[in-house]
């Protein structure tokens, strides 16, 4: 008799059309309902961000474990809102959940957040994104949830995009438009001035964005050369060494390189950097 097959959790990656390429970097689906999944199986990895994230609890509840600034009266292990906003986070961040849980968590870029009526400083949600999120709970399937969120935001973003914002490739791409605008924009031309301006439409310096660029980088050069060694995925992402690349990953993840590569390959709690593709 053949034994029945254990059920595994639904991750899935949902990248936006288009005409919203500019506005969302992605949104990131999690079920695991019904699966047998031990306490540490529960928690959720995510590496460091420059990105405005949204979460909304659909079943279940998250708890904030992340060593990191948390808003106002949140303390280790709060249970989060069922549907909230962080900012961009120079650290690692990590969630876990007591029991079964189903959500959705949209990044948004930083200057995007700003334009949709995003608040600065994070502590609310626009009441048309938790209305488009509470929707997308209700769909039958995450596909036909995310078409109907796409369509709330491009509603809005048809009218707050500005003029010449292009459709943007990730991150690296982002921050080199982010810089480009901030150099253009404004009166003062001075390398204060548009690093002031850079900083309150991206939230990041230019050090910062390079930094993130260069990690998105990183992962991609590896996807490129599966089978290089460390030190030649150092040299061909454009670090001075694997020393400097270790580092690096180190800040983004909280974990040296090969501690991540394995993690990644036998931890549950790594779902999100296998979903994103994030391996060394």
């Amino acid at each position: 008799m053949s034994e029945t097959p254990v059920p595994l959790p639904i991750s899935k990656l949902l990248l936006p059309p288009d005409a919203l390429a500019a506005c969302l970097f992605a949104g990131i689906y999690r079920d695991t309902r019904g699966v047998p999944l031990s306490d540490a199986d529960r928690i959720n990895h995510f590496p460091a961000s420059p990105l405005v994230s949204v979460s909304y609890v659909i079943h279940g509840a998250l708890r904030d474990i992340s060593a990191v600034k948390r808003p106002p009266g949140m303390t280790m292990g709060t249970a989060f809102p069922r549907c909230f906003a962080m900012g961009p986070s120079d650290a690692p961040v990590s969630s876990w959940s007591p029991q079964e849980v189903t959500a959705i968590t949209i990044g948004i870029y930083h200057d995007a957040w700003l334009r949709i009526g995003g608040d600065p400083d994070f502590q609310a949600v626009p009441g048309w994104i938790e209305t488009a999120l509470a929707r997308f709970g209700t769909a039958p399937e995450p596909r036909q949830g995310w078409e109907t969120l796409c369509a709330a935001f491009e509603q809005i973003w048809r009218d707050a995009r500005p003029a010449g914002w292009r459709k943007l490739g990730g991150i690296a791409d982002w921050a080199q438009a982010a810089t480009t605008r901030a150099a253009l924009s404004g009166a003062g031309r001075s390398l204060r001035s548009i690093e002031r301006r850079l900083k309150q439409t991206s939230g990041q310096n230019q050090r910062a964005l390079n930094f993130y660029a260069a990690f998105e980088n990183l992962h991609h050069t590896v996807q490129r050369h599966p089978e290089s060694t460390l030190a030649e995925i150092a040299l061909e992402a454009g670090y001075s060494d694997q020393s400097h690349m270790g580092r690096a990953v180190r800040r983004a993840t909280g974990f040296s390189p090969a501690r991540l590569n394995k993690a990644i390959q036998t931890d549950e709690a790594f779902w999100c950097y296998r979903l994103l593709g994030e391996r060394l």
